[in-house]
């Protein structure tokens, strides 16, 4: 009898397996295409559009793991021959000298030097005697220069130089065979596409086919054409060109790169006018992307005005991707790092606001409501509940005005100060919030009869980064509701030149001002 149950039980538990996969297939199979700023009805993906983006789900690799993985084992390396240099040489030193702040030391010096010779570049670290001999040079003027600290401090002569030669002696080898170990390593995965860079292009004719041989050319190193778009349908646009179909018109491309997690978006079309740049650019300026044109076409003004090559053509910069490489691990450690400590400061008061939750009405503490994430996807958002637990509304579809009857007493509180807000500090840390960035909008929230994302065009453009507790919107006075489409629109303008202007400074001159501004502002209830 035992042994029926377990053999009945696994054939449940492998038919409930196996409904999941099914139904999980089925829902990707129906991936529909979702316009950014349209009410039309919307559409599937094309097939093949849709079967390539299967195969590419999963994302790449970035480079800037490689990068930061070599900064961090620098440190480490160097480190570690200091310690055991350290043993095996007799030292004559006054007492009290930091021999361990030394060694730290060291290692922190080789390795910003090698940040600012460029040791930590992709490019660099994809040729093996390019990238070992930065490191050797980093390593000397590291040495070099820890020396000469030693020096003024009254300590670089006698067992101590001797202590430092070894030590770069010692150093060298390991140097040199890491950086060969991460060569062979990207090497490896660029054969297996797991370190690629992925385009996509848009146009039509013996332009494209002659983009499309040039990018074929550095298959093996890195590079990955994953199709192309037109809206076009005529002989400057066939339908098959240099072995590649295409794929789909431009609302076609936007559902593609989000799925297929493109790197670069690069506009083909020579001699484009200005209102057919702009045409695109409006459609593709949601993306989280790279986005390049054709020299000689009618580039905007606000273009970055850099250039970059492939083969023989001249590519204009229009949109660099946000936060990318080291600069998004910077913000992912800011991140981390203020809120843990915002946490263990904070877990005081989020008790009480807990307690006092529950005994002012029956209910659950914790409000979660679907929101717009980074690249468009919805996340799940933490809140202190503030409603009646009945008159809850996670889709937001009716904003909180003055009055609002749904709002308990201790609501109105921590929805003036923000206080509401705080569990989300828990969201960061998981990864789906920022601690600065735009502020996450309800799905299907409103103003008026009027959903947010049809106000404006740009509005879609703010999910290009990881939405955040606080942004520069809010420090200038835009929190709270937003009643018109005037006040969406200045909001939108404000999260626009906060993933411009992006520095760490920024983010702490936000989380700075924040306090004051819900001090400040009226318009929060």
């Amino acid at each position: 009898m035992l042994a029926r149950y377990f053999t009945l039980m696994g054939l449940l538990q492998t038919g409930v397996f196996m409904v999941d996969v099914s139904a999980r297939k089925r829902l990707f199979s129906q991936v529909k295409r979702r316009s950014p700023y349209a009410v039309a009805p919307q559409r599937l993906l094309g097939g093949q559009a849709l079967s390539l983006a299967q195969r590419l789900s999963e994302p790449t690799i970035r480079p800037s793991v490689f990068s930061v993985s070599l900064f961090v084992l620098d440190i480490l390396v160097v480190a570690l021959t200091g310690w055991i240099s350290f043993g095996l040489v007799e030292i004559w030193a006054p007492g009290g000298v930091p021999f361990a702040w030394v060694i730290w030391l060291g290692g922190l010096i080789m390795a910003t030097v090698a940040r600012l010779v460029g040791g930590y570049r992709f490019r660099r670290m994809r040729r093996a005697v390019a990238s070992a001999a930065l490191g050797v040079l980093a390593l000397g003027i590291a040495f070099g220069a820890l020396w000469g600290i030693l020096t003024l401090a009254g300590l670089g002569a006698g067992s101590i130089r001797a202590w430092i030669g070894l030590w770069a002696a010692w150093a060298a080898g390991p140097v040199v065979l890491i950086r060969l170990a991460i060569w062979a390593r990207i090497r490896t995965l660029m054969r297996l596409g797991r370190l690629e860079h992925r385009f996509v292009l848009v146009g039509g004719g013996e332009t494209l086919a002659q983009m499309i041989r040039e990018i074929n050319k550095e298959r093996g190193q890195g590079r990955r054409l994953c199709g192309f778009f037109d809206s076009r349908d005529d002989v400057r646009s066939p339908a098959m060109i240099e072995g590649f179909h295409k794929m789909g018109d431009v609302a076609d491309l936007v559902e593609f790169t989000r799925l297929a997690h493109v790197d670069t978006v690069v506009v083909a079309i020579p001699k484009a006018s200005a209102p057919r740049i702009q045409q695109l650019l409006s459609r593709l300026f949601v993306l989280p992307v790279d986005i390049r044109v054709m020299e000689g076409a009618e580039v905007p003004a606000f273009s970055r005005k850099r250039r970059s090559r492939i083969g023989p053509f001249t590519l204009v910069e229009i949109y660099k991707r946000p936060l990318g490489g080291l600069r998004a691990v910077e913000k992912r450690l800011f991140d981390i790092v203020f809120a843990s400590l915002a946490i263990v400061a904070l877990a005081p008061l989020m008790l009480v606001i807990a307690v006092l939750i529950r005994l002012e009405s029956p209910g659950p503490v914790l409000f979660r409501q679907k929101r717009h994430g980074f690249n468009n996807k919805p996340i799940q958002v933490l809140k202190f509940r503030s409603m009646y637990s009945d008159q809850c509304d996670p889709t937001a579809v009716r904003a909180v005005r003055r009055g609002d009857n749904r709002v308990t007493r201790i609501g109105r509180f921590i929805r003036r100060a923000s206080i509401d807000e705080l569990p989300q500090f828990f969201n960061v840390l998981q990864g789906t919030l920022s601690l600065v960035g735009p502020r996450p909008h309800a799905t299907a929230a409103r103003t008026g009869d009027i959903v947010y994302d049809q106000v404006t065009e740009a509005y879609s453009a703010r999910h290009k980064v990881k939405p955040g507790i606080t942004g520069w919107a809010q420090i200038n006075g835009w929190r709270g509701e937003m009643n018109s489409s005037e006040k969406i629109r200045a909001r939108v303008e404000h999260d626009l030149y906060y993933i411009e202007n992006w520095s760490l400074w920024l983010d702490f001159k936000i989380m700075i001002l924040t306090p004051w501004s819900l001090v400040t502002t009226k318009n929060a209830y």
